[in-house]
């Protein structure tokens, strides 16, 4: 199995979670941000971690485009606008709501 398979498979099951969550926050009140959750935040760290080749501990938008529905929204995830996305605005876009 080559890196970007494990790493599709790593990063499906958390998208998938933020596409259903995000579908089904349309119909509900504003909804109140909550961590991710502990079991979670080492799956976000783990996709983090592959995704970032060269070990900067940041996600330029080269690494960024690897990742299924990542790339297309780098602008919105860097937060800062400083070109790259950290592992807190990576972490951000899996914000779970009520």
């Amino acid at each position: 199995m080559t890196t970007g398979t494990l790493l599709t498979l790593t990063c499906l099951p958390v998208l998938v979670a933020g596409i259903a969550l995000g579908a089904s926050a349309q119909n509900q009140a504003p909804p109140i941000e909550q961590p991710v959750a502990a079991k979670d935040k080492v799956v976000v760290e783990s996709a983090f971690a592959k995704a970032d080749a060269n070990g900067d501990g940041k996600l330029s938008r080269d690494e960024a485009a690897r990742l299924p529905g990542i790339g297309a929204r780098f602008d919105e995830f860097d937060k800062n606008k400083d070109g790259v996305l950290t592992l807190d605005e990576f972490a951000g876009m899996f914000v779970t709501t009520n």
